[in-house]
């Protein structure tokens, strides 16, 4: 895993505020608006096939791209590079036998995939979108691996795969864009052996980057999706082109999912603090951005408050039920 000390080794963090002033917006957006009760994105996703659709078309027409961000020198591949050490480094400590069945859905261009089968370990990797499949198997058979993974296309929220299946499922970057997140952890639960263990990443709704900009605030989401209703019925308004819609949501909507689905969860950390922006623009040069998210993330990581809860997304792990 990074050591993300590294940016206050000398004994200067950069010179970005304290943690409680750079906290103080969030802390009281989280008073006025308890987390379960902000509408965020996720208030624009319907339960429905033409969403799934959106998602298979987005993912589609950037499905090369995946793989690049991993290696770019950008905040933003800093925070997915971080991200995957620690999904990595989470796993480790399960030591699972060699050889165990372990089942990714959203699989992607096969990050995730590949060191898994490394580590000795044999996975069903699982995509809604043939390119993403087509890129895992590349990339595993490129690492040496591709007798170890074992691709397939397939819905979240119906998976295909018999009960107690595996040691342990993954779903990392996959629940901001499903429709029904609990019938997609129902059946992650089902297909989970007793006492097998799921890791999963959640958008979190409080990322700090949405608090402090005005056009992003959760607490002002309702007015913003007032306005734009308002202008999509002008006769001036110009269709832009559909995006799949992302969900962001707390913690404790997640905590409530698993345990619902008997998985309670054993821990979760928040990752990633992506770059701070106003109305959108950004507001520090990439170099600074890329600082001030390892400053942020160390902060993260030694449990301060405010700033502990407040990254891009969380890392949850849960753990099946014994019979």
């Amino acid at each position: 895993m990074p050591d993300r000390s590294a940016v206050v080794a000398a004994g200067r963090p950069i010179a970005l505020g304290a943690p409680d002033a750079i906290g103080g917006q969030l802390a009281q957006v989280k008073a006025k608006f308890p987390a379960e009760n902000l509408l965020g994105v996720h208030a624009d996703i319907s339960p429905s096939a033409e969403h799934q659709k959106l998602v298979d078309a987005d993912f589609q027409s950037h499905a090369a791209r995946w793989r690049e961000i991993y290696e770019e020198a950008s905040v933003e591949g800093t925070i997915y590079r971080e991200r995957l050490a620690d999904v990595l480094t989470w796993v480790d400590e399960l030591a699972m036998p060699l050889g165990e069945r372990i089942l990714e859905i959203g699989c992607g261009a096969g990050m995730t995939v590949v060191p898994l089968a490394q580590r000795g370990y044999l996975v069903e990797a699982v995509d809604s979108v043939e390119d993403m499949l087509n890129s895992t198997r590349q990339y595993a058979v490129g690492a040496g691996v591709g007798s170890s993974v074992f691709t397939s296309l397939g819905d979240a929220h119906s998976l295909t795969f018999p009960e107690s299946a595996f040691g342990l499922v993954l779903a990392i970057g996959l629940i901001p864009y499903l429709h029904s997140p609990m019938k997609a952890l129902g059946e992650m639960a089902r297909v989970l052996k007793p006492g097998g263990f799921l890791l999963v990443t959640v958008g979190n709704r409080l990322r700090l980057n949405h608090v402090l900009d005005p056009w992003l605030c959760p607490a002002l989401q309702p007015a913003k999706r007032a306005v734009q209703a308002i202008l999509r019925r002008s006769p001036r308004h110009r269709s832009e082109p559909t995006r799949s819609p992302l969900r962001l949501d707390s913690l404790r909507e997640l905590e409530g999912w698993l345990s619902s689905v008997g998985l309670p969860k054993v821990k979760a950390q928040t990752v990633g603090f992506q770059p701070l922006t106003f109305h959108c623009r950004p507001v520090f040069r990439e170099r600074t951005s890329i600082r001030l998210n390892r400053w942020l993330q160390w902060l993260a990581d030694h449990n301060v408050p405010i700033i502990r809860s407040s990254g891009m997304d969380y890392i949850v792990l849960a753990r099946k039920k014994d019979r």
